[in-house]
């Protein structure tokens, strides 16, 4: 795989960001004196948290495009490889939206 290392970096750095902003945001609600900073921040934990179970099974479904049906034809080895790629980067996005959308808003 031509992104191997890109793509073990992204996937420990998504879930090391996953963690650091679950100790971060573990009170059940965010109460501040603006509503919709609120309810941007909440939406964007909720995304956060139950990003992961869509993401593996989407990650799963790369893994058989590039393993499975990629040992026959190569083009499909091309897309399992991006969507693996892609996967992994969109991961590291989703996990950080909270914890970079806290630190514009306080500053």
């Amino acid at each position: 795989m031509v992104y191997k290392k890109i793509t073990i970096f992204a996937i420990i750095f998504a879930i090391i960001a996953g963690i650091i902003s679950n100790v971060t945001f573990a009170a059940t609600s965010i109460i501040t004196n603006d509503k919709i900073l609120d309810t941007t921040m909440n939406i964007l934990i909720f995304i956060q948290k139950y990003s992961w179970p869509v993401v593996t099974l989407i990650f799963i479904y790369a893994l058989y495009q590039f393993y499975v049906i990629g040992s026959e034809v190569l083009e499909h080895k091309i897309i399992g490889q991006r969507l693996i790629v892609g996967i992994a980067i969109f991961m590291v996005i989703i996990q950080c939206l909270p914890l970079v959308y806290a630190f514009v808003t306080i500053t």
